[in-house]
């Protein structure tokens, strides 16, 4: 694929339409909105910023790939990384949270790689992202200190997933992805990666910033948050169809990873 000359989107530009835009120091929160069948130019960001799809979505491509994205992702975008995005589906609705530089330089953190946009296997902690939407509507004098925890919260996992891993971490990643619905155990891992169990437990946390078994509640919440968004299927639907072992554990996982009830994220 020939990649025309990108455009530079500077600091809180996006394609489509600002409806409302919330600014908390070095933090620009926004909700989009876009025409059916829009096309932007290929273009670049000059911060790292995450979006995730409330309503919608569109045809993405990137370089060396492409593919439609729909209501419920969540999207990483590396400052400098060209991409473009064509055919927006009617009603497309998309919330912004763009870092600035001096954001990272503040804290000491660093933005996620440039491979996260890449990625198969990728967590890019949506709940997160939805945490900070729920600050972005509320706006009260407690939302810029809670804005900063959560954006320092929502870089955390990428960064101890990225960091230089053991092949076998790269390997339980996938095993966790593929078996997302399925009961695993400690013991079933180790035989699938040829490890002590106990190399596992003392060493999950170090790459990926959690147990396991919190990683894989996340890929559950990942996934009901995508069906919630279609709005083809009833919440105890859904709950089940993500693996949990009843509707009242399903909403209790969802509020402590989001911050909302699923019927309140449902309605936004």
């Amino acid at each position: 694929m020939i990649i025309p000359s990108p455009v530079q989107f500077e600091k809180g530009t996006y394609v489509g339409k600002k409806v409302r835009e919330r600014h908390f120091s070095h933090i620009i929160t926004s909700e989009t909105v876009f025409e059916a069948h829009q096309s932007s130019d290929w273009h670049y960001h000059v911060n790292p910023h995450f979006s995730h799809i409330l309503e919608g979505g569109s045809k993405e491509l990137r370089k060396g790939n492409s593919g439609r994205q729909y209501a419920g992702t969540g999207l990483y975008y590396h400052p400098g990384e060209a991409h473009q995005n064509v055919d927006y589906l009617p009603g497309t609705r998309i919330f912004n949270i763009e870092l600035g530089e001096a954001f990272f330089n503040r804290y000491e953190v660093a933005p996620p790689p440039a491979s996260l946009m890449f990625e198969q296997h990728h967590q890019l902690n949506t709940g997160g992202i939805i945490r900070i939407m729920r600050e972005h509507y509320l706006q009260d004098n407690a939302s810029p200190l809670a804005i900063d925890q959560l954006c320092i919260d929502l870089l955390h996992p990428e960064q101890e997933t990225f960091r230089c891993c053991p092949e076998w971490a790269a390997k339980i990643k996938a095993i966790l992805y593929d078996n997302w619905r399925d009961p695993l155990s400690l013991p079933e891992l180790a035989v699938q990666l040829n490890l002590h169990p106990v190399t596992i437990s003392r060493y999950f946390s170090k790459y990926f910033g959690c147990s396991a078994g919190a990683y894989l509640r996340r890929i559950k919440i990942e996934r009901a948050i995508a069906l919630i968004r279609q709005g083809r299927f009833t919440l105890t639907e859904i709950a089940y169809e993500c693996g949990f072992t009843d509707q009242a554990h399903f909403t209790k996982t969802f509020y402590r990873m989001t911050g909302w009830l699923p019927r309140q994220y449902r309605h936004i």
